[in-house]
Parts: structure tokens; sequence; C-alpha cells
């Protein structure tokens, strides 16, 4: 009898760094993960969070987005540069956003699964080269 082996597609997996309340008019956070394996460009706009009651397309999605160099304390990309350069987007991909109205008690619903929110933190000093302006 011959055996056959089969290799299973491993789905990028997504690690939240940190969520970190923005000073604002509006509730705000800068949310930063990495996305472990990707395999390219993704749609950003496909991170959300559930609000019941709401239909999906009221959902908050990520603004102002930035990839970030391993060590999350230089900006490789803005959101405009971001689809221009795909090669960034290979291998573990760090990546900040803003994130409206923000309920750290639901999970981000994103491509590759949902994800739970850690508690909030103080902004790191390594990331106060990203500034928050109105959208």
């Amino acid at each position: 009898m011959r055996l056959c082996s089969t290799t299973l597609h491993n789905m990028p997996q997504i690690e939240i760094i940190g969520i970190y309340p923005v000073q604002a008019d509006e509730p705000v956070h800068l949310v930063e993960l990495i996305v472990r394996g990707s395999e390219g460009t993704f749609e950003i706009g496909d991170i959300t969070q559930e609000v019941p009651g709401q239909s999906p397309d009221d959902w908050q999605v990520p603004c102002m987005e930035h990839l970030l160099n391993s060590s999350g304390d230089e900006i490789l990309a803005d959101d405009c540069q971001m689809t221009e350069l795909p090669d960034l987007w290979l291998g573990d991909v760090r990546l900040v956003f803003f994130f409206h109205y923000l309920d750290a008690s639901r999970p981000l619903q994103t491509p590759f699964g949902e994800v739970r929110l850690p508690a909030e933190s103080d902004l790191p000093d390594r990331l106060s080269m990203i500034e928050y302006d109105l959208p």
C-alpha cells in the first residue's frame, strides 16, 4: 500500500501587539499587530469589529494604516504606498492603524479569523512618529 502525504495550507495568524488610546474628539485607538505568514497583500478594510444591531456596512474599519519594520520603530509604507510595494506583504507583516469606537471586549474580525484584543496600554515611544489626523 502506498501512502500519500498532503501538505495543509497554513492560514496566516494575527498577533495583536497592543491597542493604544489616542487623544481625540471621539474614541479612537492605534492598533498594532503582526500578520505571521502572510502570503501577499490582503484587504485591510476586511478588518472590522461587529456591532450588534448594526449592519456590517456600518461597522468600523481601519484608517491611516502604516506598514512597519519588524521591530516596529520605522515606517516602511503608509496607506497610499502600501499597495505599490507587494514585497512588504510577505512573511511576517507588522501593521498599525487607527480604529474608531473600538470595543476592547469584542474581538476583531480579520481575513484570517477572529482575534481577541489585549487590554489597552500606553503608546510606546517607538510609535511616536505615527500621528492621528481627523479623517
